[in-house]
């Protein structure tokens, strides 16, 4: 991570800083909110050899820069706070982390208007050395047109911004629920399909709603089910996806769409996974509603036929004119 005198050198005058690649979910946003005088800083996580902590970096940029609150967040699947502040910064630490709120931007805004004491509103009026008025009607009409654009332009760049910040939002919490080797595994494995929804395009809708559907119901058995319950999500979908993934690889699935005539009953091959795609999607709805419920997780979904015809497919199945008993043939 940079050193405190490089932070104070590139983060300036700026009102919401990030640094070295760390993210919050919509900074610009947060900048839009701070009352004059308080200082975000978003810094990756301090590796366990650095000794300089996130308090001690509010406190030196607090120093070099006059600022009157200086907040520090850690990027981390659960963002940590550093606080330095003329007024009580423990109060403000506290009421950071009690929000629980696993993106540290939302919660620096959600407490922007009591990080420094309010100062004198800007004037809104224009004076006489203000803009001029705008007379004829046409020029009128275009300007309001022009208005309504530009309303729209914004309208939009929230909407994006907010979709942005859902998303990052999903997927810290989504870190945070997989751990351990098997967590890494589901991970890496919705991070697969997701990539496979680009390259399979009739497809793509579906895999798309199974990798929300499971980042949904990780989440969600973190924050309401039990430990338990999320071991034995883990466990049983560390087995299913390994299944599907390895159904949906460019050299089962993707060669049979590519070279049907090499295949016997591609068809029938490119059908079978695609239902196992719809069937384990609304395993993952069905175990979203249990968790919900604090129903007893059930699951149906094995794959174990979809992966023996994958596991099987020799060359007596990508060349039907031969006889697997005679290589030679």
């Amino acid at each position: 991570m940079s050193t405190i005198e490089q932070i104070i050198q590139v983060c300036g005058d700026r009102t919401v800083c990030l640094v070295d690649g760390a993210s919050i979910s919509d900074p610009d946003s947060l900048a839009s909110v701070l009352p004059s005088g308080a200082r975000v800083l978003v810094i990756p996580a301090p590796d366990q050899a650095q000794s300089v902590s996130s308090g001690t970096v509010a406190n030196e940029f607090k120093a070099a820069t006059g600022a009157q609150t200086v907040v520090v967040i850690e990027d981390r699947a659960k963002d940590r706070f550093g606080v330095a502040s003329n007024g009580d910064a423990n109060k403000i630490a506290t009421e950071l982390n009690s929000q629980n709120l696993p993106d540290g931007g939302e919660a620096v805004a959600n407490i922007a208007s009591t990080l420094v004491s309010a100062g004198p509103a800007p004037s809104g009026g224009q004076g006489d050395g203000g803009a001029p008025w705008i007379v004829g009607a046409g020029v009128l009409v275009l300007v309001a047109v022009g208005a309504a654009v530009t309303t729209l332009l914004i309208r939009r760049s929230r909407n994006a911004k907010r979709a942005v910040g859902a998303s990052r939002k999903l997927e810290k919490q989504l870190e945070a629920a997989l751990h351990g080797e098997n967590g890494e595994f589901v991970r890496d494995a919705i991070d697969e399909i997701r990539r496979l929804a680009g390259a399979y395009p009739e497809l793509g809708p579906r895999l798309n709603g199974l990798s929300e559907h499971l980042s949904e119901l990780f989440v969600r058995v973190r924050s309401r089910g039990t430990d338990q319950q999320l071991r034995l999500l883990l466990v049983q979908y560390r087995d299913t996806l390994s299944k599907l993934v390895k159904a949906l690889a460019d050299d089962y699935y993707g060669d049979v769409q590519r070279n049907p005539q090499y295949w016997s009953n591609p068809q029938g091959r490119l059908a079978e996974v695609q239902r196992a795609v719809d069937s384990v999607d609304l395993q993952a709805v069905e175990n979203i509603r249990q968790v919900n419920e604090s129903r007893d997780l059930e699951f149906k979904v094995a794959l174990d036929s979809l992966i023996k015809a994958v596991n099987d497919a020799k060359l007596s199945d990508v060349y039907s004119d031969r006889d697997p008993s005679n290589p030679q043939s």
